[in-house]
């Protein structure tokens, strides 16, 4: 054999693999960015969000991406401190150039950070802040998936009365925005219906001791206390509740449904009455597969925190699909003229960025899980 021969026949043999090598360097990676509180108070909820928006990722890159481009997920640590979330989003947009944006938790981080994402002209999904002024102030670069605490108030506040069995409310809440806004909204929900708001109290989320918030609470005498904590101060505020005995009806935004939370508390957390923004048991094929991929990824049930990063990623690598490229702009009008099929239903913007056509729930703890006692469909936002 002459070595032209010999030569010809390893070039045609290697040529396949040759031309993959070549077509595979074609495939560019599509940087999205996430500001997530992975320490801190709220780094449990942090961790579960995280968990969520993974597997959103996963099942866009095991379908082959786009055109064969898979997303990496870049993660910075916002600890719901906002100069630490603006600085995480900085970084995450100036040097390693994502063309999206999901975060950051917080309503006072998330604030801080959309304005970020604007001056870049980037998109920002929010999925758990919940303060209503955020989607208010004219940024067409924020899009929220969840129920303001004035929507969630409007939804379930004649109910909640009814279960409470009285008029008279106090409110123990966080000192953040989110925590401030929802004792500003349910009192004025309220009170439209009749309620006397009697107190309200407000804690540093670094605070251990409640005792004398909960003391003047319990003075108060109030058929109902509405509360705004995450996972170490629900637990702490649960505790030291129960330890004070304290009668009167609870009912709370926040994580008094997460698992960390019932791992902690155990039927000390049975009773009080959740404002959610998802329950892992709602009917939804949508909600089906993606319980059944959390469960076989982490061995456990997903909870809201779980199911909003889930949603901020989904809606993100819709927006993607749609538009055909990973360009920010291109993005950002997808998701503004999109709807996502999500865990709780679909999902549809305003021309704010407020998310609406979901359902949201009222739920009541029960042998430390959430059984469901009402439903309401968030309607479109004027």
């Amino acid at each position: 054999m002459s070595k032209l021969s010999f030569r010809a026949k390893v070039l045609f043999a290697t040529l396949p693999l040759m031309l993959a090598t070549s077509i595979s360097s074609f495939a560019e990676t599509i940087k999205i960015g996430a500001v997530i509180p992975m320490t801190g108070p709220v780094a449990d909820d942090g961790a579960a969000v995280l968990k969520g928006a993974k597997l959103a990722v996963k099942l866009f890159n095991d379908a082959g991406g786009l055109n064969g481009d898979k997303i990496e997920l870049l993660v910075e640590d916002g600890a719901c401190i906002p100069a630490q979330s603006v600085a995480g989003a900085e970084k995450l947009l100036s040097a390693n150039k994502v063309v999206a944006l999901a975060g950051a938790f917080c309503s006072s981080s998330t604030g801080a950070t959309m304005d970020v994402a604007l001056r870049y002209k980037v998109p920002m999904v929010a999925g758990i802040s919940t303060a209503p002024n955020l989607t208010e102030r004219g940024n067409r670069y924020l899009f929220r998936i969840q129920a303001t605490s004035q929507m969630l108030a409007d939804a379930f506040a004649p109910k909640m009365m009814e279960i409470a069995g009285g008029k008279k409310v106090a409110f123990l809440v966080v000192n953040d925005d989110w925590g401030r806004s929802i004792a500003q909204y349910y009192k004025a929900s309220l009170e439209r219906g009749g309620a006397q708001a009697v107190t309200t109290q407000i804690f540093d989320t670094n605070e251990t001791d409640l005792f004398s918030y909960i003391t003047n609470v319990k003075r108060a005498e109030p058929d109902a206390i509405m509360m705004a904590a995450n996972t170490q101060n629900a637990v702490t505020l649960t505790e030291q509740l129960r330890q004070m005995n304290v009668k009167s009806k609870l009912f709370a935004e926040g994580s008094f449904t997460a698992k960390s939370y019932y791992d902690a508390v155990g039927k000390k957390g049975d009773g009080i009455d959740g404002l959610m923004a998802y329950v892992s048991s709602f009917d939804n094929p949508v909600n089906k597969t993606f319980v059944d991929m959390y469960k076989e990824a982490y061995g456990e049930l997903p909870n809201n925190n779980a199911s909003a990063g889930f949603e901020e990623l989904t809606i993100v690598t819709n927006a993607i699909k749609t538009a055909g490229k990973a360009e920010s702009e291109a993005i950002r009008d997808a998701i503004a003229s999109g709807t996502t099929q999500g865990p709780s239903g679909e999902i549809k913007f305003n021309e704010k960025g407020q998310g609406y056509g979901f359902t949201v729930f009222l739920t009541r703890n029960e042998n430390s899980k959430p059984v469901v006692e009402a439903t309401a469909l968030i309607a479109k936002p004027n």
